[in-house]
């Protein structure tokens, strides 16, 4: 891999991992139309690690607050909401990193995600807190993004948004519970990192720093739509990437 792809691959996870149109399905269309080898989902994990860092400058005040004010509630519900990605990633791993190569696979994802968002054009707000049923279906709904083409941002929040809960409710906890998922990842993949060796350092540093500043752009820039009512715009996007993708394989 070159610094031009590394510098795109990190500009596009850094844009869609925030922005509900799944970076690991751009990202793997990408790996599959460069043809690079599989050590790249270790690269994955540390563009990964640059929005993770992202989401706790952005939300830093929050979670400070979180721990704090000893808000104990919500903790718990970001565990909850945890336990299902945790278990389908440990009983399907080998499933879910095939389904990386797979464009098939990716191209119908795309438009699984077109459908939650669009879902989301009817969705009457009406709720500011999270019941322990909400913060499991949520849940749920991430454990489904370890697949490429599954938006985890799309599916948290447009599920948050059918639950009926307020924009920004929905918005801060998908994203809140995005972070032990998120470094879950990462440090599976450590040993993969250190197997390497060091001529990648170099690629590896620039993907992370470049994923964590667009990453802090896009996060305000979806806050804003979602402020907006206006996520279901997204899907209008996915329909198409989606659709393309299936067509140029039959």
């Amino acid at each position: 891999m070159n610094i031009f792809q590394t510098i795109i691959l990190a500009i596009t996870q850094g844009v869609t991992e925030f922005l509900p149109v799944s970076s690991s399905g751009h990202l793997a269309v990408l790996q599959i139309l460069w043809d690079l080898p599989k050590s790249s989902i270790t690269f994955d994990a540390l563009l990964h690690f640059g929005t993770l860092g992202a989401i706790l400058t952005v939300f830093w005040q929050e979670i400070k607050k979180m721990f704090l004010n000893k808000n104990w509630r919500l903790i718990k519900l970001i565990a909850i909401a945890t336990i299902p990605a945790t278990i389908l990633g440990f009983l399907f791993q080998a499933k879910v990193e095939q389904s990386f190569i797979s464009l098939k696979f990716i191209g119908f994802s795309f438009l699984i995600t077109a459908l939650f968002l669009f879902l989301t054009k009817f969705s009457k707000t009406q709720k500011d807190t999270i019941s322990w049923l909400d913060a499991l279906i949520i849940g749920i709904a991430q454990a489904l993004a370890l697949f490429p083409g599954i938006s985890r941002s799309g599916l948290t929040i447009s599920t948050g948004l059918l639950r009926k809960l307020k924009p920004e409710i929905a918005y801060k906890f998908s994203f809140l519970l995005a972070i032990p998922v998120t470094l879950g990842a990462v440090i599976i993949q450590l040993p993969n990192l250190i197997q390497q060796g060091g001529n990648n350092y170099l690629l590896n540093g620039i993907g992370m720093l470049v994923s964590f500043f667009i990453g802090i752009i896009s996060l305000k820039i979806l806050e804003r739509i979602l402020k907006k009512g206006k996520l279901f715009w997204f899907s209008l996007y996915l329909i198409t990437i989606g659709m393309v993708i299936l067509m140029q394989l039959c």
